[in-house]
C-alpha cells in the first residue's frame, strides 16, 4: 500500500463533501475521541456539540489545548487531519458556523445520551482553525495498479 499526499483542493472537496469524522482530545492525562459532525467553510471546521451536565467531552474541550480532527473515506481510502485550537464561538460568528454546519454536517440525534432527556441537555458552537491540515490517499504500489 502507498500513501499520496492530497493537493489543497482535494482536502476541501473532501472536508466539503464528509458529513462527520472523529474529533480526538487530550488532558494532560487521558484522551478522548469522540465523533463528531462538522461544518468547514474552506477555512475553519465548526461544531456544534450536544452534552450534559456531566459531560467527559465538554470537560476534555475545555482541557484540551491542541485538537486533532480525523475525517476519512474508504472508497477511494483517503483522510484528512485538521489539527489547531478549538475556542467556542463568540455570538457575532454563529450565523456563519451554523451555515457550515447546515451544509455539510451529518446531524445525528439530538439526545446523543439515552440516559438523559433532551430537556437537560444543551449545545455550544467551536470553531477549529487548522494550524496543520493534510491529507494522504491510500493505494497499490505503483506496479501492482490496475492487475487483476
Amino acid at each position: 500500500m502507498t500513501a499520496t499526499e492530497l493537493s489543497r483542493n482535494e482536502i476541501d472537496e473532501i472536508l466539503r463533501n464528509a458529513g462527520a469524522g472523529v474529533l480526538s482530545l487530550a488532558d494532560d492525562r487521558d484522551t478522548y475521541a469522540v465523533p463528531e459532525s462538522f461544518g468547514y467553510d474552506g477555512e475553519h471546521l465548526y461544531f456544534q456539540p450536544v452534552y450534559d451536565d456531566d459531560s467527559d467531552k465538554m470537560a476534555f474541550i475545555e482541557a484540551t489545548d491542541l485538537a486533532t480532527f480525523t475525517v476519512f473515506t474508504e472508497r477511494p481510502a483517503e483522510s484528512v487531519i485538521a489539527r489547531g485550537r478549538l475556542a467556542p464561538i463568540p455570538d457575532d460568528g454563529s450565523i456563519l458556523a451554523q451555515r457550515a454546519i447546515a451544509a455539510n454536517a451529518t446531524i445525528p440525534a439530538l439526545n446523543v445520551s439515552p440516559d438523559t432527556s433532551i430537556e437537560a441537555l444543551d449545545c455550544t458552537l467551536y470553531r477549529l482553525t487548522p494550524a496543520e491540515l493534510s491529507g494522504r490517499r491510500f493505494g497499490p504500489p505503483d506496479g501492482l495498479r490496475g492487475r487483476s
